[in-house]
């Protein structure tokens, strides 16, 4: 397949690249002028760029005549910027773009990244048919992101797929997300301790080329359109992912659970269920999450290391 990716210097962006070339897809990735390339680093060669921010973009992908876009970018995941009406309203202009550019192009499938924040504050685990009732400008933006995927795709016979993640770890995460933030402090000589809420939370985490798996799946748009969840079958709570890393990493660093209060609206139990994802694009959790852990452990354990 040909296949216009956005979003491709980001962590998730990424790992979709990569994963989709690795089986032979043909790819246009799309970022920013000013983007960091360092994520594509093997992939730069093996790829064609073009930039979103440019004159050229759209005449750039109307020559590449992509089958397939997935839009994996979006403006303001931060923490810091996920109330920025400002920075998430941006992201419907852009996709917009994406939407036309499917039209004209006679696109076979178009994907769209949602997430559970479309959901709001929920303690559980839901499936696809749980009522979204977002409460942050984040969820609200991504909610009608998919409304007009849904609606748009369904008008001009595009098949459509919305992906809502739920949590996921990996290497090449941003070094401010909780599990490169822990490492980070317990790499750190100056630091003996860390505190932290009292880590009761539970979350359904996955292996980051475990999502890409139901990516590279869904390019080939044989299932119905629709909203599909990605996220592991299993709860761990952040104690307990914490503590493996202490004990992997570093046993004598001190995790203060309970220091820290837990934030207004904090969902406790923050799970999935993947029956519809996996009956329409087969089993996808296929890595084992310890051994995929202490991976991730030793990724950021020789960054840090690099730069002392």
């Amino acid at each position: 397949m040909k296949i216009l990716l956005t979003g491709a210097t980001g962590f998730l962006g990424s790992h979709i690249a990569e994963t989709l070339s690795t089986h032979g897809h043909e790819l246009l990735l799309a970022k920013r002028t000013k983007s960091d390339l360092w994520r594509c680093a093997s992939l730069e060669n093996k790829v064609k760029w073009t930039n979103s921010d440019s004159d050229t973009f759209e005449l750039d992908v109307l020559s590449f005549r992509p089958n397939v876009i997935i839009n994996s970018a979006w403006n303001g995941v931060s923490a810091g910027e996920r109330n920025s009406w400002k920075h998430q309203l941006d992201n419907l202009c852009y996709q917009q773009r994406l939407l036309d550019l499917a039209k004209r192009l006679e696109v076979k499938v178009f994907i769209g990244i949602g997430s559970q924040a479309e959901y709001g504050t929920f303690d559980g685990c839901v499936d696809e048919n749980y009522i979204a009732d977002p409460n942050t400008a984040y969820g609200v933006v991504k909610l009608a992101a998919q409304q007009i995927v849904k609606t748009f795709c369904e008008e001009n016979n595009i098949t459509w797929y919305w992906f809502r993640l739920f949590s996921c770890f990996g290497e090449r995460e941003a070094e401010n997300w909780l599990i490169p933030a822990v490492i980070k402090n317990m790499m750190s000589t100056d630091q003996d301790h860390m505190d932290l809420t009292a880590g009761e939370q539970k979350y359904s985490y996955l292996y980051i080329k475990d999502v890409t798996n139901v990516i590279l799946s869904a390019v080939k748009g044989n299932a119905e359109s629709g909203i599909y969840h990605i996220a592991s079958d299993k709860l761990r709570s952040l104690k307990s992912i914490l503590v493996h890393i202490k004990e992997y990493l570093r046993p004598e660093f001190c995790l203060n659970f309970g220091a820290l209060p837990y934030r207004k609206n904090q969902s406790m139990i923050n799970g999935s269920v993947n029956l519809k994802t996996r009956k329409a694009f087969g089993d996808f959790e296929v890595s084992d999450f310890s051994s995929k852990l202490i991976q991730t452990i030793e990724y950021y354990k020789a960054i840090y290391n690099d730069k002392r």
